[in-house]
Order: structure tokens, then sequence, then C-alpha cells
């Protein structure tokens, strides 16, 4: 069940006769980011008050600029022709930016290097620590440091945290032989890695990880995004190629074999498995309003898959899910199914590629939310009204939340849901206006929702966003902006809540603005994520509102969105999970 950084401020514990579900303010402690990031966002949070982080933007990694490409140094101010490279000392600012270019999610280029970018992070009630598995520190492997991106999403009462990593990257050589009358050879290196992404388990003293069904070409993708308390984990697995990869692949090999290919074979399916990653909806495209819907696909037919895991982690059962319905004829593109979040009573939840209106053409496909349980991939809504979204949470009462699209004025909006599996109610979420784009994240058992949503009702598309907190099962219900429940003096912009436990205490995300100092003296202001644990105390709620100075100022921060800005709507898990990847 998803119970979903300088000094310690203030921590309280909930009075004895406030119900902490039902709190209205809290106190509240700022994590301390750890030096090797300049980011840091909470992913869960336990009844132990333990959580599980992401860092983001590391500091003071070493850059081989030998090895960047010309153009990616001309971007950055530096002229690789007269620069003498191996002693270059980067400034602050072509530091961030090239770090920014290089980090593997949003890289296209293998003859760059790769970086990590994202590191799993754990809060165990004291200190902040991470969890680099596949990071390889060995000299005498191919393999390179700080090439690894890792991920906690998941984490149960026993402490025990899943997510994923990516494999270390090394140089290979590939030649080929140019075409025209002057035939010239050309050798250059490019990046491989033995697998996209592998599921990772991990209890403080051992981590393990599980690869996938299907390996092929790019070595397979297997996340883990949840664990429950009788250790059942839920994610998502390849399982096959899709049709279109198949063939894509015999175009590769065939290049290679009549020597027409300027690339490796892993070269060829990691650039189809790239554009693919970053695809959008095309079918959903707005060209009115230029809202677009972020695809995340693969090269590889994926399936929602639920493991029994032992008090180790070794494998007792695992069972896939199918998609919501079977592929169309005419559609050769990857298929796939995803399970985001699990409850104590071993229903997941998730995401499912399926056909809008049930009619099953290629132009029609669409991800929607879906249950697994039992065996069978389930529906939570069929309405028309909506083209795209997920469910995020499922809590022990069997209440699912998540989000669904659909038009609002004209303009594709997120709404937030909540669904009872045992009464088949489906209610859309209010949010803080009429087309307040929502994004819950999570959900406890007492029925507080958690989450992301829009503060202001302006024209565009990109609007103010605040972390919010619903009790579905309060009257008078109303959604409520954070930044109103804690001490105005505190300074504080609380952009997202990514995570709430069952003693209603919530991870959330603010952004904080800090002044910097570059390389040539001069002052400038950053803005940071930061992680924040919310404790429920007695109190009323404070008079701040969005334009008040402290919140007005770092507003703009809202860029970021905690995790649903990595992650994008439609991304991994199109919400949190995302990553929000």
């Amino acid at each position: 069940m998803k119970k979903f950084t300088l000094g310690v401020l203030s921590v309280a514990v909930a009075s004895s006769f406030l119900s902490p579900a039902k709190a209205e303010v809290f106190t509240f402690q700022q994590l301390e980011t750890p030096e090797e990031v300049r980011h840091l966002y909470p992913t869960d949070i336990n009844d132990n008050r333990h959580t599980t982080l992401l860092g983001q933007f590391p500091n003071d990694l070493e850059i081989d600029l030998t090895k960047v490409q010309p153009s990616t140094l001309a971007s950055i101010g530096i002229d690789p022709e007269s620069e003498d490279l191996a002693d270059y000392s980067l400034s602050y600012n072509q530091y961030s930016e090239l770090v920014r270019i290089l980090r593997d999610s949003v890289s296209p280029q293998l003859r760059n290097p790769r970086i990590s970018f994202y590191f799993a992070g754990y809060f165990d009630g004291q200190s902040v620590t991470f969890n680099n598995f596949f990071n390889d520190t060995d000299p005498e492997t191919p393999e390179l440091a700080n090439t690894s991106d890792h991920y906690f999403y998941g984490l149960n009462n026993n402490d025990i945290r899943v997510g994923w990593g990516t494999a270390p990257y090394r140089y290979e050589s590939f030649t080929y032989t140019t075409d025209g009358d002057d035939p010239e050879t050309i050798t250059y290196e490019a990046a491989e890695r033995d697998f996209i992404r592998q599921a990772m388990w991990a209890d403080g003293n051992q981590t393990k990880t599980y690869p996938a069904p299907e390996q092929a070409y790019l070595g397979g993708e297997s996340a883990m995004m949840e664990i429950n308390d009788q250790n059942m984990a839920v994610g998502f697995v390849s399982t096959a190629l899709s049709p279109d990869a198949i063939e894509y692949a015999e175009q590769c090999e065939t290049a290679l074999a009549e020597g027409d290919a300027i690339r490796s074979v892993y070269g060829c399916m990691w650039q189809r498995w790239f554009s693919l990653r970053n695809a959008t909806a095309t079918n959903l495209q707005n060209y009115y309003n230029r809202t677009s819907i972020a695809s995340n696909q693969s090269i590889y037919d994926i399936q929602a898959a639920v493991w029994q895991l032992d008090a180790n982690g070794d494998i007792i059962t695992v069972d896939y899910y199918p998609t919501l319905m079977e592929r169309a004829e005419d559609d050769d593109a990857d298929f796939s199914s995803y399970a985001f979040a699990i409850n104590n009573n071993g229903i997941a939840v998730g995401q499912s590629w399926t056909y809008y209106e049930g009619i099953a053409e290629a132009n029609r496909r669409i991800k929607m939310p879906a249950i697994f349980k039992d065996g069978e991939t389930l529906p939570i809504t069929e309405n028309p009204d909506y083209i795209w979204g997920a469910a995020t949470d499922i809590n022990d009462e069997n209440q699912v939340i998540g989000f669904v699209i659909r038009s609002i004025q004209g303009i594709q909006r997120n709404v937030g849901f909540m669904y009872e599996i045992d009464t088949d109610t489906f209610t859309e979420l209010p949010g803080f206006f009429v087309g307040s784009s929502t994004l819950p994240a999570a959900i406890n058992n007492a029925g507080v929702i958690v989450g992301s949503g829009e503060i202001e009702a302006s024209l565009s598309t990109q609007r103010r966003r605040v972390g919010f907190s619903y009790d579905s099962a309060a009257e008078n219900v109303a959604f409520v902006d954070l930044n109103t429940t804690v001490d105005c003096e505190a300074e504080l912009f609380i952009a997202t809540a990514d995570g709430i436990n069952n003693d209603g205490v919530i991870a959330a995300t603010t952004i904080n603005e800090t002044e910097i100092v570059d390389d040539e003296g001069n002052m400038r202001t950053e803005q940071f994520a930061k992680t924040i644990i919310l404790d429920p105390t007695s109190g009323e709620p404070n008079q701040c509102s969005v334009i008040d100075n402290r919140v007005e100022r770092q507003g703009a921060a809202t860029g970021f969105g905690g995790l649903f800005a990595m992650f994008l709507i439609g991304g991994l898990i199109t919400v949190r999970r995302w990553i929000k990847a």
C-alpha cells in the first residue's frame, strides 16, 4: 500500500485528542540533502515514519571532456579545437548545463559520456543514505563508474524498499566505411550496457535484483514499484519484443550484414528504444493548445508483475498480467500493462494500454487505469469522456486513487479520482477549482489523499501547483493547500505531497530558493527541491494564501513540480512513479 533537505526545524507528536487523519495543521522536519546531490524528493513513507527518497542532480562529478562531442562542448561555450580539454576546469554554469545534457534519461547521443543523475535514497529517521547498487567502481572492468541511475519507489512497514536501477555503461568500438568516390574508414566509441533496467530489492543489509524474462538486444526491462507487508511486490517486466521491434531489429541486422550500417546493432536498437521512450501519443495530440501526452513506450511488450517474495527477497512465485484488451491486428507497436501499487489484500493497481471505446484500431490506442486481481486485468472506468489515465495507489479498504485526462473548456486536464472496488463506485475528485489539473499520489487507510494540484485558475497551460491533502471521509470535504497548514514564518513552498502513512504523516516536496555565488563572483538565485516530513498536531490553519509574499516569491519554482515534473503525464507510470524514469 503506497502510503503514497537543511537541518531539523521541528518535529511534534500528534496530540492524543486529535485524530492524525483529520489534523489541519502540521509541524515539519526538513531532511538534510546529502552533499552528493542538489535535489531530494520523497517517494514513499511507512508507518515507522521512514521514507524512500530520490536524489537528483549530482554535485562534482568528474566528467572526461575528451569524450564529449565537439557540438556538445560548443553548446556550453568550450572551443574543442583551442582548449586543453584534459586540464579544462568547468565553471559552475558550464558544469550544470553539461550535467543536464549528459544525463542518461534525456541524452540521445551514445557517443557522449553517460552520467548518473538519479540516486535511490532512504531516511531511517536519523539520516539519509543512498543505495547505488549497480554503480561500477572496479577500475579493472570496462564498465564506467557514475553511469547508473537508481530509484526507490516503494517501502513497506518492514522497511523493505523496492525500485530499479540501470546498468553501468562501457565504451565499445565500431568501424564503418563511408560511401562515395573517396570512401573513408571511420572508427568511433559508443556507450553500451548490459540491460536497460532491473528491479531492485533492499533491506539495508543486502540488495537483490530481478532480470526481465525477455532480454533480446538491450537486456530487458524490469521494475518494482511497491511492496506490501506480506512481501508481495508489484511492478512490470519485458516479456517479448513488440512486432514493430522485431521488424526493426531485422533492418538493423541486415544493414550490418550488407555493410550499410553506421552504428552497431546495439546502437541501432538503442536509438529505436530511446525514441519510443520519449514518444508522445500523437493520436491524442491537441495542436490548438499545444498539449501532448507522453506515451513512454518501448521496444518490448511489458506486463504487470506481482512477485511473492520471502523475507530475504527470494522469489516464491511471480504472476504476469495481460493488457485490458488484446493488441489490434493493425497495431505493431508495444502493448503493455504496468502495476504501480498493491495493498495488504493483494490487489494491485496501475495502468494498461487499451483502445478508446473498445474499438481495436491502432489509431485509437490509449492507456487507462487498471486493477490486477486474481489473474485478471480489469478496467476502473470505460467512460468515453476519459482519454488517458492511471491508478496510482490503493489502501487496505480497497479504495483506489489515480487520475484520468479529459477535455475541460477545450483543454486536456488531469482529473483526480477515487474508485471503491467493493461498491464499484467511481468518483471524480473536485480539485481546488473546476479545471484544476490534479494528480493524487497516495492514500492511507483513513481515506486521506495527498498529491499535487493547480491552485490558480489562469488561462495558461502552465499553472502554479501546490501540495494538497483531501480527507475523503470527512463531512464538508475540501481540498487543503498544505502551505496553509504550516507556520507562515517557515518560508516554505510545498509543491507536492508524495506520500502519507496511516498516522497521517505526510512526505512532501518543497521548493527552496538559495543565493549562489558563481565562479565570477556574481550572486544568483537558484531553486532546490527538498524533502520535508509533516507531522500532524493540534491547532488552526494559518491565514497564508498563494498571494502572500512567502508563496508568491517561490511560486515560479513549480516548474519542478516534485516528481510529477520529472516523470511527466503518461510517463513511466504517468504520475509519480514516473520517474515519475
